[in-house]
């Protein structure tokens, strides 16, 4: 049975359960942003301009094939055809659905996406970006223990229009890896858990809250782990912050294939505009959540 959701801003009518808020009025899902069904999938595109891993790209569709879960057809930034493998869950689905199938979505539709996690603080929106395992999803966790509202976990859309840009919502599910609990102190067994890569599990965090509509983004923070004793930032200025901007736009080679990496350019430079950019260091070992979520808060409550 079909639901209907609202979430990056956009009315989906889904024939798979998502995390995300549902529309109370069925009216609303009469004419919905995005349908999302199960189907037949192509084996692969008539005229891919980009061929990746995992993928093919062209200029109105994606066509994404993960072994032993699912291939997803991306179109027209209107809809998500799935043909799931008989031995997968629901969940593995789901996570590859959430994550490079609507992240290929709204590259179609022209929303810059990013891959950072994101919370609400006082003043606005801040977003954390930097490659994996470098502690986006922890950070986001350490800080909503803290308060913040969660907004965004890996795929952090944003809408550069105006003279602030704003961070669009997204699904309300926070996953970690067990070690990542270790450091905030949680227990994983009465959490759910779906198995990741290798036989590896990351666990949901239960987020409570749903926030719908677009928050004004204040900051983002760039991460690194380099060979330091301490936490250092600092805030970056011109190229660098168009820079950052595109070395950690979500799956770019998507951009490629769909050709819109001249629009993409503009949306970067756009946003690096009027968003603050900080550059963050912290110690490759001893990862310091609770120090570095503290300074955070402090920096951006200033």
């Amino acid at each position: 049975m079909n639901q209907a959701y609202y979430v990056f801003g956009l009315k989906i009518l889904s024939e798979l359960p998502l995390p995300a808020p549902m529309l109370s009025d069925p009216a609303e899902a009469a004419n919905p942003d995005i349908v999302i069904e199960y189907g037949q999938t192509p084996e692969k595109l008539d005229h891919p301009q980009v061929t990746g891993v995992r993928y093919q790209a062209s200029t109105d569709e994606l066509l994404l094939c993960v072994d032993g879960v699912a291939r997803y057809w991306i179109r027209k930034g209107r809809r998500i055809l799935v043909t799931p493998h008989p031995q997968s869950s629901l969940e593995r689905i789901l996570i590859f659905l959430m994550g490079s199938a609507m992240g290929a979505l709204l590259h179609q539709r022209g929303i810059l996406v990013l891959h950072a996690g994101a919370v609400a603080v006082n003043k606005g929106a801040i977003a954390f970006a930097g490659p994996s395992g470098i502690g986006k999803s922890t950070l986001s966790a350490a800080l909503h223990d803290r308060g913040c509202l969660f907004l965004a976990d890996d795929v952090c859309a944003i809408d550069p229009a105006g003279k602030k840009s704003s961070l669009i919502p997204g699904f309300s599910r926070l996953k970690l890896w067990a070690d990542a609990l270790d450091k905030l102190g949680k227990n994983k067994d009465d959490l759910q858990s779906v198995r990741w890569i290798k036989n590896l599990e990351k666990f949901f965090i239960p987020i409570q809250e749903n926030v719908a509509t677009p928050v004004a983004l204040q900051a983002l923070f760039v991460l690194d782990a380099v060979n330091t004793e301490r936490i250092e930032m600092w805030e970056l200025t011109g190229m660098d912050k168009i820079n950052q901007l595109i070395s950690n736009t979500y799956r770019m080679g998507f951009l490629k294939g769909l050709g819109k990496t001249a629009d993409h350019f503009r949306q970067c430079a756009a946003v690096a505009a009027n968003l603050p950019i900080v550059k963050v260091s912290r110690p490759k070992r001893g990862f310091q959540i609770n120090e570095l979520a503290d300074k955070i808060l402090e920096r951006v409550n200033a």
